[in-house]
């Protein structure tokens, strides 16, 4: 990377961190002073400490003491000075740290949900903790440090040269050689620090993987397995961090070698000087101080430089998330107690030349029941993300209307009409009035209770050691499948969306409760509109109508109860032709 690139990448970060930083600038601007106050206090202390030897040899214990006192105020100040800075940066570290996070999550959500799911969720939160470290640790820590070294380095340098000329120059020769130096160093750096980000991201979504599936890899006796995949990607990690670890230490030892050399030149040339009774004890002692001073912001400089190139890195992850589109959205929309569903020549695919559904039209009257039937992969989920505003369609239009005419464009608004129960365990960790909340946050013990009546749960609940108020584990540990669905319908339940969409909801029920589930929610006392994905027949009889989606097409079967001819499945109708 050459210096014109590296310029930019700065500018386009601090245009980026502009929007994160400024609520913080305060507090930033009052570390930054505390910093330039500590150097200048170094310099201070080694004019002191001269002068209190000088009148110490001189006989002069009065001003020697005198001296002596400036010295240990000096001293106590600055340790007063950093402990008010320490507590400083951790605040503002923390605060920052927490903010970043919030709006990088806010942004998550707003993304579209099918750009977003193309991130594996153990890199989405290395970049949320990890990246975000790097950054916020750089700026409260590493930037102000940065100007404590620079104020250091000039300070002293000027005070050296005021004593002696030749040896401010001797003490600052080396220095620039470092700084070129870290800059070879920090190109480098900058692409491992990469390497061992995305790698702690592989790492740490194998391990959350792992965790989260325990059963299965214990029933297919994987457990050597993912152990040996473990310590592959745990290799792979340290095969970077190595790397970065030796270029780290190769350049911390020129550096340091560099420093020594500084140093031994100043403190032979001060031996010279003090036998030509050039200087005294006082000023030689000055000047190890003085030239340490010199010396270790050279070192500091060059640290500091391939620490921001990393917080740049990090920066640039978190970017690319960023760049991401947001989601389609009108605002809040008016509530409705009524709402139907429209799909208008929808064609949907997720890679080019292959279709998952072609041109498919139909209209969901408001109070329908609603059974969407077929075979696995024919795309049945699909066309409840598009009703959902999780995926856009590639043509062709997905509406809620409501009774007076009116249509609205699926988007992240018309979410607030939609109640919904995906498949699997989706409950959270906590008790499980926490879990119905998720469906109405202020819902009451009675709401709660005539909720999980109707989705067949209250009789279990009462039998558990708190009711409603029993903690269960992550993804419902505690409960069995069945009861963790009940818990579900009945937090969607509690929503009164005007529409519900149960996508395999039922799958773990006995065909009695499920009826009974389906019962309840075409008896909710308003006209629920109502999608069921399903395998059951069983199910099937007590819906409007049966839609079936066949090789991309949206087809309605009349159900068996229907017909009194003996035809069973017959297909009378294919929309979209």
């Amino acid at each position: 990377m050459d210096i014109k690139n590296e310029m930019l990448a700065v500018r386009k970060f601090i245009g980026w961190i502009k929007s994160y930083i400024h609520s913080f600038l305060g507090g930033l601007a009052v570390l930054l002073l505390i910093n330039i106050l500590g150097a200048l206090m170094s310099v201070t202390t080694a004019i002191a400490s001269k002068h209190m030897v000088d009148y110490a040899i001189a006989g002069q214990l009065d001003r020697a003491g005198l001296a002596a006192g400036i010295f240990a105020g000096l001293i106590i100040f600055g340790l007063l000075l950093r402990i008010g800075e320490s507590l400083l940066s951790v605040r503002i570290l923390e605060s920052f740290s927490n903010e970043m996070r919030q709006r990088v999550f806010k942004g998550l959500l707003n993304t579209e949900w099918q750009s977003l799911a193309k991130y594996h969720s153990g890199d989405l939160l290395t970049r949320m903790t990890s990246d975000v470290n790097n950054i916020t640790n750089c700026l409260v820590n590493v930037v102000p440090g940065f100007f404590y070294l620079g104020v250091q380095l000039v300070a002293s340098f000027l005070t050296l040269q005021h004593y002696d000329s030749k040896l401010a120059i001797l003490a600052f020769i080396l220095g620039p050689f470092t700084i070129l130096f870290s800059r070879i160093w920090g190109r480098k750096l900058k692409n491992l620090q990469t390497k061992v980000q995305e790698s702690e991201g592989s790492y740490r979504s194998y391990l959350q993987e792992a965790l989260q599936n325990f059963i299965i890899i214990k029933s297919f006796c994987l457990e050597k397995y993912n152990q040996e995949s473990l310590v592959r990607l745990h290799d792979q990690r340290m095969k970077w961090i190595l790397q970065r670890n030796r270029i780290t230490l190769a350049a911390n030892s020129v550096m340091a070698l560099g420093y020594w050399a500084g140093y031994f030149l100043a403190f032979g040339w001060g031996a010279v000087r003090l036998s030509q009774k050039a200087i005294t004890f006082g000023t030689l002692t000055a000047f190890l101080q003085l030239v340490q001073q010199v010396q270790t912001p050279f070192i500091g400089l060059a640290r500091t430089f391939p620490q921001i190139i990393a917080m740049i890195a990090s920066a640039e992850r978190l970017m690319e998330l960023e760049k991401m589109p947001i989601e389609k959205t009108v605002g809040y929309l008016t509530r409705l107690n009524s709402v139907g569903i429209s799909f208008r020549d929808v064609t949907f695919s997720y890679n080019e030349g292959k279709l998952v559904l072609n041109r498919i039209s139909t209209d969901i009257l408001p109070g329908q029941l609603i059974a969407l039937v077929g075979s696995s992969g024919e795309g049945k989920t699909t066309l409840i993300r598009l009703l959902l505003a999780l995926l856009r369609p590639c043509e062709g239009e997905v509406c809620f209307t409501d009774p007076e005419g009116g249509c609205y464009e699926a988007s992240a608004a018309t979410r607030q009409w939609v109640t919904y129960v995906p498949q699997g365990n989706t409950l959270f960790s906590g008790t499980i009035a926490d879990n119905l909340r998720s469906g109405k946050a202020d819902a009451t013990q009675a709401e709660m209770e005539r909720a999980t009546r109707r989705a067949c749960a209250w009789g279990f609940i009462q039998e558990l050691p708190q009711g409603l108020d029993t903690v269960i584990g992550e993804r419902g540990h505690g409960l069995s499948e069945g009861q963790a669905q009940r818990i579900a319908i009945a937090r969607a339940l509690l929503k009164r969306a005007p529409v519900m969409i149960l996508d395999e909801a039922t799958s773990a029920l006995d065909t009695e409760t499920e009826l009974n589930i389906l019962s309840s929610i075409k008896d909710l006392g308003y006209r629920c509109t109502c999608l069921v994905i399903t395998h059951r027949m069983s199910a099937l009889s007590i819906c409007s109508r049966v839609l079936r989606i066949e090789e991309g097409r949206l087809i309605e079967e009349l159900k068996h109860s229907d017909f009194e001819d003996g035809v069973r499945g017959a297909k009378l109708l294919q929309w979209g032709n």
